[in-house]
């Protein structure tokens, strides 16, 4: 998708609105490519002043992740709109939006994603995913830890 400069250079001010499918199969975000589910939808609205460009982008879709608790893979839906400033001085005759529109993607992903909200995740001591059932048998994570700072009250006792 694409805004053609010369048209919006022609009628300054004016906002000229694109609305379609961006196909992007992933999106790369801190070092893992995330695939995309589907196309990404994107609506956008663009108006020239002054060498810049003031584009209103919103983006829209849904991408395979992994839970931040319990690691399970899981489907994310993500929106984001955003307003953003583009100088065009000594730039081609159109300006792109798949640029946009993958930092869009990227500014709306979460970045702890969860399966569900009560999801408990896995056992740090034993591993078990909380999610499907208890703590495996001889689990230190249920035995109960007293503070060090108190054991010579103990002897004390």
């Amino acid at each position: 998708m694409r805004f053609e400069l010369s048209r919006l250079r022609t009628a300054p001010g004016r906002p000229f609105r694109l609305t379609g499918q961006e196909p992007l199969s992933s999106v790369e975000w801190w070092g893992e490519d995330l695939p995309l589910v589907g196309a990404v939808e994107v609506q956008a609205s663009a108006f020239f002043q002054e060498e810049r460009v003031f584009v209103t982008l919103e983006v829209s879709g849904r991408v395979r992740r992994r839970c931040s608790r319990c690691l399970a893979e899981m489907v994310e839906a993500f929106h984001h709109r955003d307003f953003l400033e583009v100088p065009v001085a000594g730039t081609g005759a159109y300006l792109e939006l798949r640029p946009l529109v993958e930092s869009g993607v990227r500014l709306a992903l979460s970045s702890r994603p969860l399966c569900r909200p009560d999801c408990k995740g896995i056992c740090p001591a034993c591993g078990a995913d909380l999610n499907r059932g208890d703590h495996r048998p001889g689990c230190e994570a249920t035995r109960p830890h007293g503070d060090p700072r108190l054991e010579k009250l103990k002897d004390l006792l």
